[in-house]
């Protein structure tokens, strides 16, 4: 006779909340629209979307959950979890591209409680990859809240595809949490290290596995060479990003003197041999604004990083412009906002390839983002193509895509710094929002384009960050106009002084040109008439008198280099 051993196996709920304090039993699931679990955060904030520490447990379910204060991420989309007795509006998110699942739903002590929450794909990224070039972990960067697996649960719950690993002076690899955790299908990473110096940090990606750590002490010259050589599994050059340029005391746009008019640095230690630049940096996209012009808060960010990157691109200096999360914490500062799109042909995130990727930054293929996705061609030539002309026009088609929790208003071209075209979004909707307008700009000389999208709205309580709103914004990297079809892209500062030199003994003709330009380039007139004392002095007596501020800082710029006394008094 054989007995029959019968085994019952009681799951219990993670428990996440406080069991001091009453409390309840959430079963939720979160799944896609064919009923398929998926990774996903569940939002948890009262009425007024306070951020509060609802969850005190972060160790509850370690290789399934990531918890910290108002929320958690769930690696499998399904399970149950301990709740905090009390009345909550719930949220499940999976990232900018998907839709939102939201309910209402009152927890009393010692009950149990169901929700099933149900997620629409709504923006469609064929061919392009979202990637999140600046991250970090508690047990590696040693400050922050995030370990190693939380960190892994989040990326994918944000639905990233691609994450670089970047601690501070630590080669860092997510490969075997990412094999642990069995998210292969989910997320491909690469190495990475903030490089953190006293003069900066700068993100380099990727490494191998075994590398050394390169030497932080190295100034800057020394330090890319270094970089350069690091060598990799992928067969292409480290991509060197410069993080947070101008935010205060770890920036390396303001410690190596770089001149937010003129967008030069006579610092004998400063090296222009870098391929990035963050425009916008941790949830909130600190270093769009001027601290000087902006009336929001934009904490140690003292000059706008989008204005030194318009500068660059004035000049010749083809650097990408990104956005990172910067992420250390799990909730506090989410990972994957702002984030990337890079154009790789290819959806598959187990199958990313780090050296196309490292290429798309290279070739400007690319536009960051807080919620837009966003793409513009010119003549029907991509981001980072330079289009030659036949007639004196180019024709922009945007094609810009928001899921129907983010808000969008205005997408706005820009030319060589200044705005020449804008497009308004009005009325309430109840849906994701595609929209592809198209405009024919004038193109009198060689120039660059880029778009920026807008929303007003605050992205509540998708993100609750505690020093500002994070609100919809997405910037494109250029497109370059060949407007003359000589074959080559003339930068404006190029072509202004080239100009000057030819036109040096004639005043008329540099008049009829200050005329012609816009503002910016009218201030990048002004700053390469330097070299021509007479020219400069008329010219800062005219832009003492312009309405905008770009040239009146220009003008006083310029009076500066030329030393001439008899300005000083206007």
């Amino acid at each position: 006779m054989h007995s029959l051993l019968i085994l019952i196996i009681c799951f219990s709920p993670a428990p996440a909340a406080d069991e001091t304090k009453p409390l309840a039993t959430l079963k939720y699931s979160v799944t896609d629209s064919d009923g398929n679990p998926i990774p996903a955060r569940i939002t948890l904030t009262d009425e007024l979307m306070t951020p509060m520490k609802l969850f005190t447990n972060p160790d509850a379910d370690p290789r399934v959950l990531a918890i910290r204060n108002h929320a958690f991420y769930t690696l499998h989309g399904e399970g149950e979890i301990t709740v905090p007795a009390s009345t909550w509006d719930i949220m499940a998110s999976h990232g900018i591209e998907w839709s939102i699942d939201t309910t209402t739903m009152k927890f009393e002590n010692g009950k149990k409680y169901e929700w099933h929450a149900k997620l629409v794909h709504e923006v469609d990224t064929t061919d392009w990859i979202s990637g999140d070039f600046h991250l970090h972990t508690l047990t590696y960067s040693g400050h922050g809240d995030s370990n190693m697996n939380e960190r892994i649960i989040s990326i994918v719950g944000e639905g990233l595809e691609f994450a670089v690993a970047t601690d501070h002076n630590h080669n860092t690899d997510y490969q075997p949490i990412i094999d642990d955790l069995e998210v292969n299908e989910h997320l491909s990473a690469v190495i990475g290290n903030e490089v953190s110096t006293n003069y900066g940090h700068m993100n380099i990606f990727p490494l191998h596995p075994d590398s050394e750590v390169v030497d932080e002490n190295l100034e800057a010259h020394e330090l890319f060479t270094a970089i350069r050589n690091e060598h990799n599994d992928f067969n292409t050059v480290p991509v060197i990003q410069i993080n947070h340029p101008r935010w205060g005391n770890i920036d390396y746009f303001g410690a190596r003197k770089l001149d937010p008019i003129t967008g030069e640095s006579s610092h004998e230690q400063f090296s222009w041999d870098f391929d990035a630049i963050e425009v916008l940096n941790e949830n909130p996209g600190w270093g769009f604004h001027d601290a000087e012009i902006a009336d929001i808060e934009t904490s140690s960010s003292e000059f706008s990083v989008l204005r030194d990157w318009y500068n660059f691109l004035n000049a010749g200096r083809k650097i990408a412009a990104v956005g990172n999360s910067d992420s250390h914490t799990v909730i506090k500062n989410i990972a994957g906002i702002p984030r990337n799109y890079v154009f790789t042909e290819n959806d598959d995130a187990s199958k990313i390839d780090p050296a196309v990727v490292n290429q798309a930054i290279r070739d400007g293929n690319l536009f960051t983002t807080t919620g837009p996705f966003l793409r513009m061609t010119a003549n029907g030539q991509p981001l980072g193509s330079t289009v030659s002309l036949e007639h004196p026009q180019i024709d922009i088609q945007l094609d810009a895509q928001v899921a129907s929790w983010i808000d969008l208003d205005s997408i706005a071209i820009i030319q060589n710094g200044e705005e020449v075209a804008n497009f308004g979004f009005e009325g309430k909707r109840d849906g994701p929002l595609h929209v592809r307008p198209r405009a024919l700009i004038n193109a009198p000389r060689d120039c660059w384009i880029i778009a920026i999208a807008k929303g007003d709205e605050p992205m509540k309580p998708y993100v609750l960050h505690d020093k500002r709103d994070a609100t919809p914004l997405a910037i494109t990297n250029p497109i370059y106009i060949d407007a003359n079809g000589d074959g080559k892209w003339t930068p404006p500062s190029e072509y202004l002084a080239n100009m000057l030199s030819t036109n040096a003994s004639d005043f008329d003709v540099i008049m009829s040109l200050y005329n012609e330009l816009n503002a910016t380039e009218q201030s990048l007139l002004i700053l390469e008439s330097a070299l021509y004392p007479e020219i400069a002095s008329k010219l800062i007596r005219l832009g003492l008198s312009s309405d905008y501020r770009i040239v009146k800082l220009a003008t006083c710029k310029t009076a500066q280099l030329i030393k001439d006394k008899s300005l000083l008094e206007l």
